[in-house]
């Protein structure tokens, strides 16, 4: 820490020396996203200065000013509430979703739960595989279906790409969470109330998921940052429910959720890892409410051998929740 309350660091990473400087922010925490510094890295002995400045939404995990201002936020958190500071847990969670078009019969949101050092080193492996496949990104709807880059897969590649790719969500994540809601369970139970407050499916299940991450991580005196696919439809109105409610006493300390960002899932490889579990719990929705009798698809299987809270909500859980979120909701805004 500097005089002028400059926090300064030095980091030593993948051959490279690292000095970085960031200021106070607004809210007795620093300034993380106006971070600026010099990298010197070290190839053959020599040193090549490069000059890294203020990142945008769309900056690659694997720039080095990523890694110093997630690592400085975790030793450092900007706003968790002051007695809390240098003892609490820190993760960060990864968040999609799938079957938010009109004509689904159910929507999944899901993701996965780590820190910042493994999900680091989770984008590096997962990007040696996609580079080693010769692809851009992981879209599991395109991988499916054979769409785009996936065009010439036959069964046998498929499985090979995912045998290369689930081990990694396994070594890495701490445990996956997600919530399943039947569209015709949605319209018939959930209250006008309730509706306004989560607009649709995704709203409801994006809700659900918060407040089970919430109860964990409660018990953990942990918190989080919350990522999700900036391509969501009902976005908005998630964004418009955090910006609200997080201002209302209490809010934060029962989601535990610091910040939340959008994202593309295209240049952010956890949100592709979440990506695969939404869609897989989204196709076994209709095995879990009896639509079909087939077993368990494999991808959701091998996934499933993680720590995992996943959420069907049939039309009792709904109802129940309906209830629930209506006189949670109602305490909180008193």
């Amino acid at each position: 820490m500097t005089d002028e309350g400059r926090l300064r660091a030095v980091v030593f990473s993948d051959g490279c020396v690292m000095e970085f400087e960031t200021s106070p922010g607004k809210r007795d925490g620093w300034d993380y996203d106006g971070i600026e510094g010099q990298v010197y890295r070290c190839p053959h002995g020599k040193l090549h200065g490069q000059q890294y400045t203020r990142l945008s939404n769309q900056s690659s995990r694997l720039d080095p000013v990523w890694l110093v201002r997630e690592t400085l936020r975790g030793a450092f958190p900007p706003n968790i509430p002051l007695e809390k500071r240098f003892v609490a847990s820190l993760y960060t969670v990864y968040i999609d979703e799938s079957g938010t078009d009109a004509n689904s019969e159910a929507t999944a949101v899901a993701g996965f739960v780590a820190n910042v050092t493994q999900w680091g080193q989770f984008s590096e492996k997962w990007q040696e595989v996609l580079n080693d496949w010769c692809l851009d990104y992981f879209h599991m709807s395109d991988f499916e279906n054979r769409r785009g880059q996936f065009a010439n897969f036959d069964e046998n590649a498929k499985r090979r790409l995912l045998n290369s790719l689930l081990p990694i969500i396994h070594q890495h994540v701490f445990w996956s969470m997600g919530c399943i809601v039947l569209r015709r369970s949605f319209d018939s139970i959930v209250s006008d109330p309730v509706r306004q407050i989560c607009g649709d499916m995704y709203g409801m299940a994006a809700l659900i998921c918060w407040r089970n991450l919430g109860r964990l991580l409660r018990s953990h005196d942990a918190w989080m940052y919350c990522t999700m696919e900036a391509g969501a439809r009902g976005r908005h109105a998630l964004s418009l429910i955090h910006e609200h409610d997080s201002k209302i006493p209490g809010w934060q300390d029962e989601h535990r959720i610091l910040s939340l960002a959008f994202n593309d899932k295209r240049v952010f490889p956890p949100l592709q890892a979440a990506d695969i579990l939404a869609y897989e719990l989204y196709k076994h929705s209709s095995r879990q409410f009896g639509q079909e009798k087939r077993k368990m698809r494999y991808p959701l299987e091998k996934l499933g051998t993680k720590k995992h809270h996943w959420v069907y909500l049939d039309e009792q859980h709904l109802r129940e929740t309906n209830d629930d979120v209506t006189r949670q909701l109602t305490e909180l805004r008193r």
